[in-house]
């Protein structure tokens, strides 16, 4: 055992000077730098998400709720902003886009323009879900996707805060407009308690009115009563019946006073005439002295006839019009005894009758005697020159005696029926009084009843206005809680299902995929290709030299000398790295979108790596073997081929764009999965110069290595 650890031991004793143990070290350190690299760079990926560039694009137009205007897209960006899940940039849609195209953005979020007219159709009765779109471009790195899953809780937080918080604002807009009509409603109902209280009053004073106007009327009744039993005194007892009657006992005293001048006028008339006819001259002269006066009483008479006519008419008309006012009075209160009235009214009747007929057989006599008076006038006046008619005279004259004293007995007959009449009226008269004060006593009454009945009427009247505001206030009211009530949405059982899916996740979110790698091998393909051709540059020289020998001693140029050298490898990598293309193509779908540039890419990628490794090589050789395995890890952590740069720690995103790797894993992104060609263009710029640097810097290592010197005859590791 001794003796092969002895053993071992000599092979560490061929390390001797610098370079030997510098090598030596070097390979000691191979699995910290490959380790170390690797876990360095994706140690924490997930926990550097903020230092990712993600564009927000809020391209949402507020909705209106009632008088309420709802930004969700703002309340979004707002959240977005105060929570660092990503590096933030806050951009319009074509910047967005470009940015995501170039790989200056590794995710868009878009708040499209509905977003806030969904979030606020949660309260009404169709809810409709929000959507947030996230975009994302498998051409900048195929394992984003994992760190926008990673972060999706919390993008999901945020846009559901941002979410329930315009919903909510959007249900307390419509709370507001609730509050506000139940308010107005609440108003309206304080108006209607107002206004009933109001109208209580109105029917308590109508209540008060009606009950005076009913003890009003309980004393008309009482006062009619009265009334009703002197109605007939009234009736029958007018003022103007009496005034009448008074004036037919006074016509008829002078007409009984004439009628008794006129008989003795008449005797003295008949005495002068019969004595005439014994001494004519002294009898004429007699009956011309008394034929004036026999005259006028004869004229006085047939007045005072005419006169008791008239008033025994008026009389007439006065019972008549007494009798239909009695009559309305009993049309209207059937319930009295009118008896006594009616027999009144009949005596009266009868009275007034036998004063017409007394009055008419009167005014005859008085006409007639007024006539024979006239005749005894004339011939009175013909007596001087009509002797011859005295016996016709006295004839006449004994006659209008004889018809004078009926004259007076009439007369005397009218005057004692007048008198009856005049009794009878003023008994009518003291009856008509007392009615007259029962009547004005009910006229009272009646009043008092008119004026209650006003109060009642005018609190009626406001009792209707009352009631009217009471109404109006109850129709308020019934709107106000009907447009409330319709605020509040009614479901059916499938839609209340609906909305409470929706209410429970307001908001969704969509990814969308640029240049979708679909599944993780075609996304990690760009990456394992280039790590498999820069290993294929490294193993390659294990087998191929990078110079011929004895190539250096050739009189051919150091570019052919260097280009000879890197042909072969060049070749042997394109093979196989197609190979490798088409294996993979065929064997796992890797269907590429640009087969053709995906060629072309892929020999570039060999043409740079080999021209680097080789360049490395001829320049180093063993050492640069070791360069280029050290170089191997460093690009592949620091050329974006796994996570994004930004999750890198600062060094490896200094050196990211100084890696080969870097445009090599962009390019084969874009001829694999697609992707902008502008970045393709560049990426090829990248590599061919690159190449072309490689290529002419072995040529001057070429040119170098043509000038021996004692060292290159020995070398140090052998």
């Amino acid at each position: 055992m001794i003796k092969t650890v002895k053993l071992a031991g000599y092979e560490f004793r061929r390390f001797k000077g610098p370079w030997p143990v510098i090598g030596l070290l070097f390979v000691l350190l191979i699995p910290t730098v490959y380790a170390g690299l690797y876990l360095w760079s994706n140690w924490d990926p997930y926990g550097r998400r903020d230092q990712v560039p993600v564009a927000v694009v809020n391209l949402d137009e507020p909705a209106q709720v009632e008088n309420a205007t709802i930004s969700a897209g703002d309340r979004l960006v707002s959240e977005l902003g105060s929570d660092p899940i990503f590096a933030w940039q806050f951009v319009g849609q074509d910047q967005a886009e470009q940015g995501l195209a170039d790989g200056t953005y590794y995710m868009i979020v878009e708040i499209p323009p509905d977003f806030s007219a969904n979030l606020v159709s949660g309260s009404g009765a169709t809810p409709e879900r929000a959507n947030v779109n996230l975009r994302l471009n498998d051409a900048n790195g195929y394992l984003t996707q994992l760190l926008v899953a990673s972060a999706q809780p919390q993008l999901e937080a945020a846009i559901d805060r941002a979410a329930l918080g315009a919903y909510l604002e959007s249900v307390f807009a419509n709370l507001d407009t609730i509050r506000d009509g139940v308010r107005a409603a609440a108003g309206s109902a304080g108006k209607l308690a107002a206004d009933t209280g109001t109208a209580l009053t109105s029917a308590t004073d109508t209540a008060n009115a009606v009950t005076a106007a009913k003890q009003s009327s309980t004393t008309v009744v009482g006062d009619l009563a009265t009334a009703k039993s002197s109605s007939s005194a009234l009736v029958t007892s007018s003022g103007d019946a009496k005034a009448s009657s008074a004036s037919a006992v006074t016509a008829l005293g002078s007409a009984t006073s004439a009628a008794s001048t006129l008989s003795s006028s008449a005797d003295s008339a008949s005495s002068s005439a019969s004595s005439l006819a014994g001494s004519v001259g002294p009898s004429i002269s007699a009956i011309d002295a008394a034929a004036p006066a026999l005259g006028q009483s004869a004229a006085n008479v047939e007045a005072a006839t005419q006169d008791t006519s008239s008033l025994a008419a008026q009389q007439t008309q006065d019972v008549a019009s007494v009798n239909s006012v009695i009559a309305t009075l009993k049309s209207q209160n059937p319930g009295v005894n009118w008896s006594s009235l009616d027999a009144a009214m009949a005596d009266l009747g009868t009275n007034t009758g036998l004063l017409n007929q007394s009055a008419a057989q009167a005014s005859a006599q008085a006409v007639s005697v007024n006539s024979s008076a006239t005749t005894v006038t004339n011939a009175a006046y013909g007596l001087s020159g009509a002797g011859s008619e005295l016996t016709n005279l006295a004839t006449t004259t004994a006659t209008v005696s004889t018809g004078l004293s009926g004259l007076l007995d009439s007369v005397s007959t009218a005057a004692n029926a007048a008198s009856g009449v005049d009794s009878a009226v003023n008994g009518i008269a003291a009856s008509a009084t007392d009615l007259d004060s029962s009547i004005g006593a009910a006229q009272l009454a009646a009043q008092s009843t008119d004026d209650s009945l006003t109060v009642a009427e005018t609190s009626s009247s406001t009792l209707v206005s009352t009631m009217t505001g009471i109404n109006g206030a109850a129709s308020e009211l019934a709107t106000g809680l009907s447009d409330a009530a319709d605020r509040i949405p009614t479901l059916a059982p499938g839609e209340q299902a609906q909305t409470e899916q929706v209410l429970s996740s307001p908001a969704d979110m969509t990814v969308l995929v640029d240049n979708p790698a679909v599944v993780y091998g075609r996304g990690m393909a760009p990456t394992a290709f280039s790590f498999a051709i820069w290993v294929f540059a490294l193993a390659v020289f294990l087998l191929l030299r990078p110079i011929a020998a004895g190539a250096l001693l050739a009189r051919a140029s150091s570019l052919r000398i260097a280009v000879a050298g890197w042909l072969p490898p060049l070749a042997v990598g394109i093979v196989g790295s197609l190979l490798l293309f088409g294996i993979v193509w065929l064997g796992l779908h890797l269907d590429p979108v640009n087969a053709g540039a995906a060629v072309g890419v892929i020999a570039l990628g060999v043409a740079c790596f080999t021209a680097l490794t080789h360049l490395l090589r001829t320049w180093l050789g063993k050492i640069g073997t070791a360069i280029a395995l050290v170089l191997l890890m460093v690009q592949f952590t620091a050329s974006g081929g796994l996570y994004p740069m930004p999750t890198t720690p600062t060094p490896f995103q200094v050196i990211e764009k100084a890696m080969p790797m870097t445009y090599l894993i962009d390019a084969l992104r874009i001829t694999f999965t697609g992707g902008l060609y502008q970045r393709l263009w560049i990426d090829l710029g990248v590599l061919a110069g690159i190449t072309v640097v490689a290529v002419g810097l072995t040529v001057l290592v070429v040119h170098r290595r043509r000038t021996f010197r004692l060292t290159d005859l020995q070398p140090i590791l052998s």
